[in-house]
């Protein structure tokens, strides 16, 4: 075999493909697609958009009813969702005061178990999101309106991480306004019809706040 050769076949075989790990696709979301006053709900979902649902309630404290919207792309293959925070004004127009293109599991990519579910308790949007096979992977996302910045921001973050299989189990919890967090690993008790705690842990971690468009879905693994 002559060096041409040799060193053709040598290029080709070093080659090795990047495979990545099941995440969700690249997406080239921007809030400047979305209005950012209307007078209606609908008027703040842009052409290409559809609502799935709505969760309703006081962000604020105004005692004005407020919007979050879990939106889903209508063209491409993907399923591409978004969340839409609306604030109800005085005159009963609405006003964006969050998005978060990266936060929710695209239509495709929860596996077996996907789902997502949004609500709000006591001016908190929670949302909790599930994902995987055998293992499986549940998120909650804990948000508020920082009263300095008057901006949506990450307060609270738990993952609880499990295999449906032999039962182990990971719990983190994160208090972004406490800078606490708590590990604790599980498995299951020699009777099978249960768990046993195996380790708690408590650790210091960062008190900043980040704001809800910077928040990813595909960042929270354990």
């Amino acid at each position: 075999m002559n060096r041409a050769i040799l060193s053709l076949a040598v290029a080709m075989f070093s080659f090795v493909p990047v495979i990545p790990a099941l995440a969700q696709a690249p997406r080239s979301m921007n809030s400047t697609e979305f209005p950012t006053q209307g007078t209606t709900i609908q008027s703040l979902v842009p052409k290409g958009w559809k609502v799935e649902s709505t969760t309703q309630g006081d962000l604020n404290g105004d005692r004005r009813s407020d919007a979050v919207l879990r939106l889903i792309k209508t063209s491409g293959e993907d399923g591409d969702r978004a969340l839409l925070v609306l604030q109800q004004q005085s005159n009963g127009q609405w006003r964006r005061i969050g998005f978060a293109p990266h936060l929710l599991l695209c239509a495709t990519c929860g596996g077996m178990l996907g789902s997502i579910e949004i609500k709000i308790e006591k001016g908190v949007i929670l949302v909790d999101q599930l994902r995987g096979s055998r293992e499986a992977v549940n998120t909650l996302h804990r948000f508020w309106i920082d009263k300095a910045s008057n901006r949506l921001v990450l307060i609270g973050m738990d993952m609880d991480v499990y295999d449906r299989a032999n039962g182990d189990r990971t719990r983190e919890s994160s208090n972004f306004l406490t800078g606490q967090k708590i590990t604790e690993k599980y498995r299951a008790n020699r009777q099978g019809d249960g768990l046993e705690l195996v380790s708690r842990q408590r650790s210091t971690i960062s008190k900043t706040t980040r704001a809800i468009e910077t928040v990813n879905i595909d960042e929270t693994r354990l």
